[in-house]
Order: C-alpha cells, then structure tokens, then sequence
C-alpha cells in the first residue's frame, strides 16, 4: 500500500466574467450581455474587479445587481461544489436553473452534485440582488437606532459592514465570490464534524479527536500522529456508510506554544492516517500548539495569563491588507504580519465591524506568535436574536467558524460583539437590553463545545457600572484622542484593558502625498484630502481636528496657521505628535504599578489613502506613529515616566524568556550637548520580570529631574535612560523625557557619524553617533527601509539600526525636529555636518 496526500480538493481555476446591472432589470443569466462584462477571478469582489480593470465602480453598488459567470465541466467525480464565502446575499445557477442561495457571507455555500443534473459541462452564475432591494424589505424596528450605519435593516442581514459606515469607511461595500470556489471530489472516506483540541494537564498535553467518517469501504485502522507521538483511535461504527472516530493523544512534556514577546511560538503538525484493505491516506489536519490560557479578573480587572505568566496585550485592530478585495495572497499577508510582529504586538483584534480572516491568517499567526482577539461579526446594532431563523443561523455561522480554526492556537479570546452594549447604554436603554440571550448564553455554550481553551467576553467594551466607563473591564479608550484629554489621563481613568485606543489621523509619509496629490500640494487643500480623514458620523469636527488640538499644546504653536504657512514644519510635527501621544500613553500602562493589562491601537492599516487611523497606510508602509508604537511595544524596553513631585522614574520591562544582564544608565542634558549628570549601575533582569527606580534614588543629590519644582531655570530640557545590554551588538534601548516640554531650540552645527557595522547585498546594520542632541530623527532614502525611525540621538551615545535595501551608493537624508536644514549620509561616508 502507498501512502499519499488525499486528492479530493481542487481549485475552480476558470476565468470567470462580471457586470453590473439595474436593479431588477434581468430575471436570468441567459438575458445578459456577456460580451460587455469584464474579466474576473475568484477570490475577487465588484470592487477589486472595478479596480483590476482601472474602471470606476457604480455607487452606491447597494443600488445595483451584480452578476459573476463561468463555464465549467464538472469532474465526474464530483461530490460537491463549494464557495468558502459570498459576500452578499446570493442565488446560484446551472445553466440558468437557479440550484442553491446563500444568506450568509460569513460561512461557506456548498452545493452536492445531485443538484447540477444529468448536465455535466455549462455556465454557473452567480447572482447578488442589490441589497437595497432586500433592505427594502418591511421587518420589525429595532430597540435603538446607531449612526455607524444609515440602514438600520443591515442587522438582518450576516454581511460586512466594511464600505457601509460613512464617515470612516470606504464606499464600495464587498459584493461577490471573496473566498475561494472549490471542487471535492467523493472519496473513500469523507471527515466531518471534526474536534481536535489540545490541552495542557500539568507538564503534559493531550490531544482529544473526535470526527464522523462516512466510507465506502471499510476502515480498519486510524491514527491521530501530533509532532513525534503518535496514538490509534476506535471506530464506532454507526451503520454501513458511517462511523465515528474518536480517541486521545498523550504527548509528554510538549514545548509550549507562546506569543512571540513573552518565548517561541511552539508548533506540531497534525495528521491523521487513515487504513483500509487496499487503501492508505494520510490527511493533513494542519498545525497546532499546547498553550494554557485564563483571565485573572479581579476588583475589575482582565489580566490575560499564558502558560501562568500574566502578558501584557498590546497590538492593534486589524484591518484587511486588501479592502476591496477581502482576500490577500499568503506572501502579502505574510509581509503585513511581520510587520506587525516586529513592532512588538503580540495581539491583533478583529472588530465586528468587519469580517473574519482567511485561513492563512491564523495560521501565519500560530507561526509568528500572535494572539488572536476574534469579534463575532456584530457591531453596534440591536440584532434580532429573538427570530428563530436568524437566531439559528447566526448560531451556525458562529459553530463553523469556531469549528474552522480548531487548530489556531493564536486564538485566544472571543469576543461576542463590538460596541452593542455600549451604543444601547448611551442611548438609554435599560439594562436589560443592552446583550441579549445569544451573547450572555449561546455564543459561550458554543465556545465551550468546540474551542473550551479560550476566553469569552460577551462585548467590547463592557463591564464596570456602564459599559463605556474605562476603569473596570474590557474598554474603549479615546480620552486621549477623541475627546482632547490630557495624557495625564490615560493614568487618571485607571484603564484595565482597552481593546480599542488611541485614534488618531496619522500623517502619511510625503511619497503618499505626492502619489495622491503631486508634488507640492499640501495636505488639506486638495478636495479629496478629507476623505482620508476619519470621522465619527454626525459630528462637526474630525480626528484631524483632534490631531491638531495636540500639535497646538505640545508644541506651542498655531496648527492651523502653521499648516499653510509653514507646510514642511506641519507635517514635520504632525507625523510627530500621534506617535509621541502613543508612546507615552503605552509607556503609563506598561509602567510596573499600572493596574493596565492590555491596549489595541485602533487600528493597524489606513482603508483607504489619506491621514487614517492607520499605523500603516493603505499601501503597508509604516507611519511615524508605527515606530513609536514600536519602541514603546517591545519585549525588552526602557523609558521614563513622570511622577510629578516624585520625580522621574526609570523603568526596565523585560517580557522576553532570555535574561536581560548590561548596564543602564541615566543621563541628564543641558542643550545643545552638556552632560549634567551621569550615572551608572549594572542590570540583570530575570525573564518575565520588571525593575523600576527614581531618578533621585539613582544620582548622587537632588536634582529636580521632572522639573517639578522650579526653583530657578531649568538645568536640563532631556532626562534619557540608556540600557546597553552586555553583548555590545545587541545595541542599546533608550527612553526620554523632556522636563520643560517639547519645543527645542534649533540647531545649525550638528555633525554625524555613520559606520557601517555590516552590510550584504540588502541588508546593512549601522551605527550614527551625533555631537548634538537631535529630536525626533528621520532617516530617508529610495528604496531603503530602516528598522527604527523618528528616533531621538544623544550626544557622543550611538544608536545603531538596520536598513533594507541599501547599496553602495546609498544616500540617506537626515532631518531632526530641532535640526535646521537636512544632512546627507553616504555609505561609508564617516561624518555629515
């Protein structure tokens, strides 16, 4: 017998064609135009379609009926045709016989081959009526209405929401085959309804299988093989077609699964062998992990604990990396994720608002050691829970995605909707209605079932005296942000864990300006500049406005005037701002003391071009506030927090498994580049571990190193903490304070030195040292991405960083906040000035 990978799946890999119609104006596929229509293929969407072909999408497409075709022959050994996801409401044909409907974008269509008939070659149409149309239709009114959408029925119907939320979402809402359409072809052993769940029982884990197998011959062995052990499942036959599997896997002592800040994201490939007389498969059951999960929740608080070590969450609301389409190839998302995973988030949140990921993600996600924070897809709405069809059907849809990512060992909480409990407490509603039976009882029964291992929360934000209040439970923090806070807030509100945070129109770099608006055209002039810009629905200001409240007080300047007097010195300071505002807010909440637990920046990448509350813009390249974030979310860190008349503190977090052993040091900075106080002490760290101090306690005498005091002048406008860990090329990590704030005076003799410490054809690593204290740095060049950016430069201390991309040749241009003028680096050039 010969043991081989089962070849019952294959990809519809036919060109498919797409138009758009008049509402109702066609009854079948056969009275269409085909010769009109444009080329598309699957995963695909109106709107990439629109898109592929440099064509303007009809808006709004709701108004529209939507039609996508291909011709097929049918192997002969077809069992069924299936579509992973449609997104729309959706009718089928065969050959102009309609043969299936799909109601739900969110779990996958699939059709048996009796359904096709005797007819074995011929075109299957998809259909999508303009949701309008369906809308349309007279149902019940909710219990409250939310502005996040303009048609209230949208709570019928299980489709994204993504292009249908004014003010910060794109239009061309998602309409067509978004998810893969797949052939599965009848074999000698079909698995369903199939549980693989790994757990943890002291040092031990244990794998517990369970699946239906309907067969056409008999079965007389099956193995269940997870990484080197291996162990022999009973069959339970049910009757001559069908048996059940089912048995349990004992692996002794497995290296465990952990989110890539805190150890490695340990991973074992599953598979599940399968003998008869003349037969032998072995099937592909994917990867997964051994990893113990628990909340401590506290006197209000949500402390998530992996393998027993409390993890600090932080990372930030995903967004698609490809919007129009909702489908990105595994090498993009790959490129997106590891951006992410570098910038040190070890949690990506999927908001309701949106949709659930494609199997690649949560993989690529047990790969890199990111945990998972999945919302159900509902948001905002009063759902209508009480129809027993819709109550059933959501249940369903619920069941298949819990059953679908069995083996993600990233996932780690559900989260039973976004904002629901919130938007019925502001509207007042009585308690009682703010979650209902399927959020409070059968979403977490269901999770029990399928996926025992992970966390429920039954809405974000909720818990605490209202829902929306920051100091107890799951939150929403904009108090710094939104609603022009201090930043002496964020320690003020007393946040325990805020799965959304810190909003802000983040300033994209000048090669978007310029691909958007040519050259010299300045933000906000050009008409389509606010459409980048998000906004909450019916309100008369936008996060721009908030953004530039900020540049106002920090920097003590007119924001306004100074963004068409001064357009360089603008963005300079707008790029600036978010990103400082998110340091020092990560920076309170990662402080050993705070009572935070966790915090998702809201959110991850632009959905469309322009200042968004991306971190990355709609392209994937990282913004300002990316590098930021970056510093402030890493493993192993240091900075300094102001504690009023305490003074500064100096903090050391140490997440990683490694111990951290070097030397921190504290310095003091009187501009341009006098030293007026220095102190040193040898660090070790255990893994997992924190170490604070005061400045006071560290120098030799009083110095007011907050500037708390003010007796006289200031004698310092920097306080930096500086770890250099013992291996020298390591580098060093650096945190900094401004005790007189952030307005510097300027600098016209700066010199800097670059060494190259080592270089390969894309990859140098190198090292500048300065002469002046410079603010803020920027580092630029074609083609070349560096690994810190926005970074601050201490006299005579270096900092070292990685670009890609660079060559020989390269020239890097660097620009400082406190820096007239800007400095060209060439490689190997030893000095600029």
């Amino acid at each position: 017998m010969q043991a081989f990978l089962s070849p019952s799946v294959s990809a519809v890999d036919s060109q498919w064609a797409m138009q758009i119609t008049a509402s109702g104006q066609f009854s079948a596929p056969s009275a269409l135009n085909w010769q009109a229509a444009l080329t598309a293929q699957p995963p695909c969407t109106a709107a990439s379609v629109y898109r592929a072909a440099n064509q303007a999408l009809p808006e709004p497409l709701d108004q529209h009926d939507v039609w996508f075709q291909t011709t097929l022959t049918l192997p002969e050994d077809l069992a069924f045709l299936h579509f992973d996801g449609l997104a729309g409401p959706a009718q089928i044909f065969w050959n102009d016989v309609q043969i299936g409907q799909s109601e739900n974008m969110f779990m996958r269509c699939s059709l048996p081959d009796s359904l096709f008939g005797a007819q074995r070659s011929g075109t299957l149409t998809l259909y999508f009526p303009a949701l309008n149309t369906v809308l349309a239709q007279r149902r019940p009114r909710p219990h409250w209405k939310t502005r996040l959408v303009e048609q209230q029925q949208l709570r019928w119907l299980r489709t994204s929401l993504l292009g249908r939320m004014p003010g910060w979402s794109p239009t061309g809402a998602p309409v067509g085959p978004y998810r893969p359409v797949w052939f599965e072809r009848r074999q000698t052993w079909r698995i369903s309804q199939l549980r693989l769940q790994p757990e943890l029982h002291g040092h031990d884990g244990y794998v517990r299988f369970h699946a239906d197998i309907q067969q056409t011959h008999k079965l007389k062995r099956a193995l269940l093989h997870v990484g080197p052990h291996s162990a022999e499942l009973s069959i339970l036959p049910q009757d001559a077609q069908r048996s059940e599997l089912q048995g349990e896997l004992f692996f002794p002592e497995p290296q465990r699964w952990w989110p890539h800040t805190h150890g490695t994201p340990h991973l074992y490939t599953c598979l599940l062998e399968l003998e008869g007389e003349d037969q032998h498969l072995m099937l592909p059951l994917g990867e997964t992990g051994f990893r113990s999960l628990h909340a401590d929740q506290q006197d209000g608080g949500y402390t998530v604990y992996v393998n027993d070590v409390a993890v600090f969450c932080r990372g930030a609301c995903w967004t698609p990396a490809d919007v129009t389409r909702l489908y990105a190839e595994p090498a993009s998302l790959r490129q997106h994720l590891q951006l992410a995973r570098d910038a040190g988030m070890n949690m990506l949140r999927l908001p309701g608002t949106m949709q659930f990921e494609q199997d690649d993600f949560y993989q690529l996600c047990n790969e890199m050691g990111i945990m998972v924070w999945q919302d159900m897809m509902f948001a905002n709405m009063d759902y209508p829970v009480g129809d027993a069809a819709f109550a059933d059907m959501v249940a369903a849809e619920s069941a298949a995605f819990l059953q679908r990512t069995q083996s993600a060992v990233c996932l780690a909480i559900i989260c039973g909707n976004s904002e629901v409990e919130q938007q019925a407490a502001m509207l007042g509603q009585p308690a009682e209605n703010w979650r209902n039976p399927f959020f409070s009882d059968t979403l977490p029964a269901l999770c029990k079932q399928w996926r025992p291992d992970l966390l429920y929360i039954p809405s974000s934000p909720s818990g605490g005296v209202m829902p929306f209040q920051v100091d107890a439970g799951i939150a929403h923090y904009f108090g710094v942000g939104a609603y022009l806070r201090t930043p002496d807030d964020a320690r003020l509100s007393g946040v325990r864990f805020t799965s959304e945070c810190l909003g802000f129109a983040n300033m994209p770099e000048d090669s978007l300006l310029d691909r958007m608006h040519g050259n010299g055209d300045s933000p906000g002039a050009h008409p389509s500049w606010k459409q980048g810009v998000p906004r909450d629905h019916g309100t008369g200001w936008d996060f721009e406005d908030v953004r530039d409240h900020y540049l106002t007080q920090m920097y003590q300047t007119d924001a306004m005037r100074l963004r068409y007097a001064d357009r360089e010195r603008y963005l300079a300071l707008t790029r600036r701002v978010t990103g400082q505002l998110m340091e020092q807010t990560l920076q309170t909440w990662r402080r050993s003391g705070s009572a935070c637990h966790g915090a998702l920046i809201w959110f991850w990448k632009d959905l469309r071009e322009g200042a968004g509350w991306g971190v990355v813009d709609a392209h994937g390249q990282a913004k300002a506030a990316y590098y930021y974030l970056k510093r402030s979310m890493a493993a192993q860190t240091a900075f300094l927090t102001d504690e009023g008349l305490n003074g500064l503190a100096c903090h050391v977090v140490n997440d990683s498994a490694q111990t951290m052993r070097g030397t921190l040091t504290l310095r003091l900075l009187r501009l341009p580049a006098t030293t007026t106080a220095e102190v040193s002490l040898p660090l070790e760290l255990a893994p997992h571990s924190q170490w604070q101090q005061r400045a006071d306690a560290l120098l030799p005498y009083f110095m007011d190193t907050a500037y708390a005091y003010r007796f006289g002048p200031v004698s310092h406008q920097v306080a930096a903490v500086h770890w250099q860990a013992e291996d020298d090329a390591a580098g060093s990590i650096a945190g900094y304070a401004f005790p007189a704030g952030h307005v510097l005076p300027a600098e016209s003799q700066a010199s800097v030195t670059l060494q190259v410490i080592d270089q390969t054809a894309q990859q140098a690593q190198i090292r500048l040292c300065s002469d002046r204290f410079l603010q803020a740095v920027h580092l630029q060049a074609n083609g070349v991405q560096c690994s810190d950016n926005y970074f601050h430069l201490y006299p005579g201390v270096p900092h070292t960083l990685q670009l890609s991309g660079a060559a020989a040749n390269t020239r890097l241009q660097l620009s400082a906040l406190n820096l007239n003028g800007v400095l060209k680096l060439a490689f190997p050039a030893e000095a600029a000035t």
